[in-house]
């Protein structure tokens, strides 16, 4: 091995030897010839210089100093012309003597000559024209000698530091795998005898593996404690699943003792209950258990109700309740003819009637009065019922204003069927007590609208009552019902009239000992005379009478239902007039009066509509403000000077008015303004203004 290695290290020597002497020797030439080009490119500028200024005898003296200031050995310089001959020369070559060919060209060339001489052979030319030959001899460069020996020295240094490098590279890594292998014992050692700390470096090859080894069982181990963690949280998830089963049957035993409890509550209610039906006297015994059954069976759905009708529906059990010597007065708002209502009807039914028994239960001597108020903007219905007189106890007062809380399965009195009835209907309950002066109980019931149509009316109908006789509610239940009716207020102002005997007559009778009984008891034999009075009055006034004297009705639902009952009154047509040059406007409105007694004329001018109010009565007119001849506003000026429209209502039928056009249709003598389209809430306040004002209203 070490024979190989040193031939091959001979034969490195000698070929960095050949090597460094060739590229020197290169190098050296390619020098000279580079100088020797730079000074004969020199000398034959200047030759051309001197010979254009005719100063030959100064080119010798030239060449002589560039000879002797020359860098490297000139052995000659020598000038000829265009026939090659001798012009100037430093000194005569023997190379003249050679064939002449073999020294001038027509460019510039360098020959290597022997003898250690090299010729450099230059064409002087003048206006593209050779004129003459520029003759360099110089002898050979010297080798350099000392450089190539230090470059010798240095590339024999570099194999020699290399092969250093590689002996001592070797060696380290002798003693490292020897280390290694000492390390790799011990660690395996170690290993073996499951020493934790291991001594093998990081930087050993087998480090990487054993460390690998180690994560891997390091691993192991994790998992292994990992599932005994997951079983040592299954049997906790055990324990706490038979903890929890404990717990259950605990729960168990509780919820049958609470049944056991609930059995024994609902004995005791049974018990209550049975107790206070017996303690409940008998005219309220019956209605109180079947409003028990009721509110647990029945539903707590909403329904549309139409609140004159459940009114009238409502009103003769709500009567029944009562004591004999007690009143209910029944007072309706105005505007419940114009609505339908979405509530519980049931649950508010059964409400009314549990606080009326109360009432009649606590206040034996007062004067009851129902009130009935739509809040249309708040979305309630207010219903308030008033005990003039003698107060409710301040218990149940209080009692009463609680409304949560409540099941049906516990409910055994009035108290607890108002308060569930309430609670049910999501009503705020309000109550207000003053001893011996009366109390107040006042429900806001939230439940939503749906305008409709006004109801069926009746036709004109003459009604006498005395102010003493009816109640203001009762006569808002009269205005609501009639189409026109006409109010007298005693007989005297009945005999100034003399209305005729064709149009029927309801008679209010007062007590039969009232001084006028006799004038009374004429008129109840009237053909078509309707008498209503108080229920103690009936047996005494019936035997005067023509037909059944009725009980005087509260609400404008019932006294419907009597007159119509009676057939007193037929449906009277209102006698309405439009003025729209609009033909579909008119079909529209014709189409929406079909269910009312209506008899509609069309009117497409306004002059047209001059011509039919002279000839014929209306009971309300529709004017359009745009008409093709004169304006709506003009047409009304005309109208309010006659005498028989200088109180019939005339409404500006506009597709749009401003607040200022709103003054200007009033200030003509219109007496309101309705939008266009027609709809079922619009319809309702043109139907109201089909009742002419009564007679001594104001």
């Amino acid at each position: 091995m070490s024979r190989v290695l040193g031939i091959g290290m001979l034969s490195v020597l000698l070929f960095t030897t050949f090597l460094t002497f060739y590229q020197v020797h290169h190098q050296v030439r390619q020098d000279f010839q580079q100088q020797l080009a730079m000074m004969n490119q020199l000398l034959v500028k200047a030759t051309t210089l001197l010979l254009l200024d005719d100063a030959e005898q100064d080119i010798n003296a030239f060449y002589s100093t560039a000879q002797h200031h020359a860098g490297f050995p000139v052995l000659s310089i020598t000038l000829l012309d265009a026939n090659q001959e001798v012009l100037s020369s430093t000194g005569l070559s023997t190379l003249l003597q050679q064939p002449e060919q073999a020294w001038f060209a027509e460019q510039h060339q360098i020959l290597w000559l022997h003898h250690g001489r090299i010729l450099s052979s230059q064409p002087l030319l003048l206006d593209q024209q050779v004129r003459g030959y520029l003759l360099l001899e110089a002898g050979s460069p010297h080798f350099p000698w000392r450089l190539w020996l230090w470059q010798l020295l240095i590339w024999l240094c570099l194999p020699c530091l290399l092969l250093l490098w590689l002996l001592l590279r070797s060696n380290r890594q002798k003693l490292q795998l020897e280390q290694s292998q000492r390390e790799l014992e011990q660690a395996m050692i170690c290993w073996l005898e499951d020493e934790a700390d291991l001594t093998l470096s990081q930087q050993h090859p087998m480090a990487g593996l054993l460390h690998q080894i180690t994560h891997r069982m390091a691993q192991n181990e994790q998992r292994y404690a990992q599932q005994q963690q997951e079983l040592t949280s299954q049997s906790e998830v055990m324990e706490q699943s038979r903890a929890a089963l404990l717990h259950e049957q605990q729960q168990a035993k509780q919820a049958l003792q609470q049944l056991a409890q609930q059995q024994a509550q609902a004995e005791q209610g049974t018990t209550q209950l049975l107790r206070q039906l017996v303690q409940t006297p008998p005219p309220w015994q019956s209605a109180l258990l079947q409003d028990l059954l009721l509110i647990r069976q029945e539903s707590n759905a909403d329904q549309m109700i139409y609140l004159p009708d459940w009114i009238a529906q409502q009103a003769t059990l709500w009567r029944q309740l009562l004591q004999t010597e007690q009143e209910l007065q029944l007072e309706e708002d105005s505007h419940a003819t114009e609505y339908q209502l979405q509530l519980s009807a049931d649950r508010l039914a059964i409400s009314c009637r549990a606080l009326l028994r109360l009432a009649a239960r606590y206040s034996h001597h007062s004067q009851l009065s129902m009130q009935w108020q739509l809040a249309v903007a708040e979305q309630t219905l207010n219903c308030r019922l008033l005990v003039k007189g003698e107060s409710l106890p301040a218990d149940v007062c209080q009692q009463l204003e609680l409304t949560t809380g409540l099941s049906a399965t516990v409910v055994v009195s009035d108290i607890d069927l108002f308060r569930l009835g309430c609670q049910q209907l999501s009503a705020a309950v309000t109550v207000s007590c003053l001893d011996e002066l009366g109390s107040s109980v006042e429900l806001r019931i939230p439940c939503r609208y749906e305008a409709v149509a006004p109801a069926y009316q009746l036709a004109k109908v003459h009604l006498l009552a005395e102010a003493q006789l009816l109640h203001a509610s009762q006569l808002q239940s009269f205005k609501l019902t009639c189409h026109q009716l006409l109010h007298y207020q005693n007989l005297s102002e009945w005999h100034r009239s003399q209305p005729p005997a064709s149009e029927p007559l309801i008679l209010v009778l007062p007590e039969p000992e009232h001084p006028e009984a006799g004038d009374y008891q004429r008129l109840l034999a009237r053909p078509g005379c309707q008498g209503l009075a108080k229920a103690t009055y009936l047996d005494a006034w019936q035997s005067f009478a023509s037909s059944p004297v009725l009980p005087l009705p509260q609400s404008a639902a019932e006294l419907s239902a009597v007159l119509k009952q009676r057939k007193l009154a037929s449906p009277a047509l209102i006698q309405l007039l439009v003025v729209d040059d609009n033909e579909t406007n008119q079909a529209f409105i014709q189409a929406m009066l079909t269910s009312f007694p209506v008899q509609l004329t069309a009117a497409v001018t306004g002059q047209q509509a001059l011509s039919l109010c002279q000839q014929q009565a209306f009971d309300l007119i529709l004017m359009d403000i745009q008409l093709p001849d004169i304006s709506g506003v003009e047409v009304t000026r005309q109208l309010r000077q006659l005498e028989n429209y200088q109180q019939v209502p005339i409404l500006a039928f506009t597709a749009h008015a401003l607040p200022d056009e709103v003054a200007s249709f009033k200030q003509a003598g219109m007496d309101d303004v309705l939008i266009k389209p027609l709809d079922a809430h619009k319809l309702a306040n043109l139907m109201n203004w089909c009742r002419p004002p009564l007679p001594g209203s104001g």
